[in-house]
């Protein structure tokens, strides 16, 4: 009878300690409470296999532990029956039985480079030249002066956004960990940074009052455990910081949803939008998230789609590869057996000013050349595809290099541009502290047309030359053109990069400006001679 008891007791106890366990690792990683979710089902296991170990021991301490062996029994059965779940939920959700559904995921569109791509030295065109490493360097250095700096640390993640006409790459800060957390919570998050795309200006904004909601906070002020309690059976993406036009901080976090088997082609098509300070949130879809706002996907997603279009073009028992490319962020660069990945990726400005992920094609037989590139919008997940045959990234890294190999700088990975009807390769040159220092342009088409200079003016002033054109001649092509007769009433002449200009003040009263390189008889003319000028209407 002791033993019975004893045995009851016991069981009793191994309940309350399995339920104690499920509710300590429900806390800790956080599942969605979805049978959609596999996260939830490898959590159910845990908490089975677990309840096992538990059971055992009231089950079999006596031979009266009758309850004690129906715990064990009914733990295992369900441990059993999850691993039965997650077999078939794998096999549903497999590549190689649903690749054309997987391929078809991403919403790809071919178009024509010169369509899309305005010429630069034409068109009033914004181009991003600072790269996230560059971002992060000048960053860190903005919190030295914050009252308590060695609280907190800068993310790393510096993502590019357009706010307030001008585009930065913006990182919001993270708490230094579990104890300085709990010296920095009363006051918050004090801010963010924002690094200019052109300039490389950084500075550190301040947060009035601060901003409590963070990846990086701990307890209740955890983002994903603040959303968790307000969406319990939402799969959670990756949360990003964006701002309004007011500089108010935001987090948004996408909703995966599967939509092959139990749980595979998760795609992401509603967003949550979390006030960082309050904690209020707000659900989205693509049709109505606010114009503000910049990155809606993660890169992973964008590029593990885009992969899986390209990858299953011709079905998944392609062994030969036909048809199948490979981007420059996940291509093997040397070769099948390291397992050495080339994870190339920029972030570019495209032609209507949004941002989108740039990356280049590769078939997937070679490295050796590209055949094109994709833009992927980060706010609309729309990939773009463009023919464009040429060198690949690293050979036009290696060639702006060896231009400046005496001073051992590294070349960023390449964004692309027009310039003259051009498409070309633009990489910045950095120092060993990981500061630009020149500019580089390489021609896709030919690298060996590749040039370096101290700023991106003067570097398309000299790859214009390559190209056997001027920045005049380019210029006028898209111009309307206009003429005037009569005299000129006065003479100007100014030195700007080595080349003569000359300023001629007409009896209407405008000035018109003419290089050298126009015509060398200009040197001839005087105050009050007789010309004709052909000029270009300025916007």
């Amino acid at each position: 009878m002791k033993k019975s008891k004893s045995s009851i007791i016991g069981s009793i106890i191994a309940l309350f300690v399995t339920l104690l366990f499920a509710w300590l690792l429900n806390y800790l990683v956080l599942p969605a409470i979805t049978l959609k979710s596999v996260g939830f089902w490898l959590y159910l296991l845990g908490v089975s296999i677990f309840g096992i170990m538990v059971f055992a021991i009231p089950a079999y301490e006596s031979e009266e532990g009758k309850i004690g062996k129906i715990g064990f029994g009914f733990t295992t059965i369900v441990a059993c029956f999850i691993i039965l779940a997650l077999v078939v939920g794998g096999i549903s959700s497999a590549k190689m039985f649903s690749s054309d559904k997987y391929q078809q995921i991403a919403d790809v569109e071919v178009k024509e480079f010169n369509e899309d791509f305005k010429d630069i030295v034409t068109n009033d065109i914004p181009v991003a030249t600072i790269d996230v490493g560059t971002a992060q360097k000048v960053g860190d250095r903005t919190i030295g002066k914050l009252e308590h700096a060695s609280w907190f640390e800068v993310d790393s993640e510096f993502n590019l956004i357009k706010y307030q006409g001008e585009y930065y790459r913006l990182s919001p800060l993270n708490y230094g960990g579990l104890f300085k957390y709990n010296r920095a919570k009363k006051d918050g998050l004090p801010g963010y940074i924002l690094v200019n795309s052109k300039t490389s200006e950084a500075k550190f904004i301040e947060v009035d009052g601060g901003y409590e909601y963070s990846p990086s906070a701990y307890f209740a002020k955890d983002l994903k455990r603040h959303l968790r309690s307000q969406y319990s059976n939402y799969i959670l993406g990756k949360s990003f910081l964006e701002i309004d036009e007011a500089g108010k901080p935001y987090w948004v976090t996408a909703v995966k949803e599967p939509t092959i088997g139990f749980w595979g082609g998760v795609v992401e098509k509603r967003f949550i939008i979390t006030d960082a300070k309050t904690g209020a949130s707000e659900e989205y879809t693509l049709d109505n998230i606010p114009e503000w706002i910049d990155h809606a996907f993660s890169l992973d997603y964008l590029m593990e789609t885009t992969r899986w279009h390209y990858e299953y073009i011709n079905g998944f028992w392609n062994f030969s590869k036909t048809g199948v490319y490979r981007t420059s962020y996940e291509y093997r660069d040397s070769g099948e057996e390291s397992g050495e990945f080339y994870a190339g990726y920029n972030s570019i400005i495209n032609k209507d000013g949004d941002i989108c992920f740039y990356a280049g094609l590769t078939p997937a037989n070679t490295a050796e050349s590209n055949v094109g590139f994709i833009l992927i919008n980060t706010r609309t997940g729309k990939v773009t595809q463009y023919d464009c045959s040429g060198a690949e990234e690293s050979s036009a890294q290696e060639a702006a290099e060896g231009l400046v190999q005496n001073l051992g700088y590294n070349a960023t990975f390449p964004t692309v541009v027009n310039i003259a009807g051009e498409e070309t390769y633009l990489m910045c040159l950095k120092d060993k502290a990981g500061l630009i220092q020149r500019y580089a342009l390489c021609n896709i088409e030919n690298y060996a047309i590749v040039v370096e200079s101290d700023s991106l003016e003067n570097a398309i002033q000299e790859y214009l030359s390559k190209l056997g054109k001027n920045i005049d001649s380019v210029n006028s092509n898209n111009k309307q053109k206009a003429e005037i007769k009569g005299k000129i009433l006065d003479i100007y002449t100014a030195q700007i990069d080595g080349t003569t200009y000359f300023y001629y003040l007409m009896e209407d009263n405008n000035i018109y400006k003419s290089s050298i390189k126009t015509n060398e008889m200009q040197v001839a003319l005087k105050k009050y001679s007789e010309v004709t000028i052909n000029y270009e209407v300025s916007d």
